[in-house]
């Protein structure tokens, strides 16, 4: 739970069957009252529109201070240019507008996604994503992120099998 308060990005990886849904649920619960919380099970088909899609549809219950419409953005997201820029722009203005006093985005089963595009909006997020925020990413490999920068800059929490593993 702690690096869930403290860190831009806690990931969780290993194996199938190591617990990694259930031990984000469980510190999930332990989170202070009034957090805001996204949660979004990833497939192989999702690519940049249907992961923001997704994103927005499980942050809407916060009703976030979307300056565009989240439809809109969707539909810009053809390309890794421009459309892209500006929708994680909105995406991190609405949430650094939301009035929950903290955040974590939940993006499970990382592993399935093969898209680039949604990497590279992943990507984004993470490198603009607001203080108050985080996101908890589960997979069964390395996701394909920057993550060595990340860890140098202390903006990573990171658990491995080993650490999930029973003894």
């Amino acid at each position: 739970t702690e690096a869930l308060l403290d860190c831009r990005l806690v990931l969780l990886r290993a194996p199938a069957g190591f617990g990694k849904t259930s031990l984000m649920a469980a510190q999930l619960a332990r989170l202070p009252p009034g957090t805001a919380l996204a949660w979004v099970s990833l497939d192989a088909d999702d690519d940049a529109q249907r992961l923001f899609a997704c994103l927005t549809a499980a942050l809407e219950p916060y009703d976030l201070p979307w300056r565009t419409a989240p439809e809109a953005l969707v539909a810009q997201l053809v390309d890794d240019g421009p459309g892209l820029r500006r929708a994680v722009a909105e995406l991190v203005n609405a949430l650094a507008g939301a009035e929950s006093p903290r955040g974590v985005i939940v993006l499970d089963d990382l592993h399935r996604v093969v898209h680039a595009s949604a990497h590279r909006l992943l990507e984004a997020l993470i490198e603009r994503l607001p203080a108050r925020w985080s996101l908890m990413l589960a997979s069964r490999v390395d996701p394909p992120l920057a993550l060595a920068r990340l860890r140098v800059a202390g903006d990573m929490a990171e658990f491995t099998q080993d650490d999930l593993r029973f003894n």
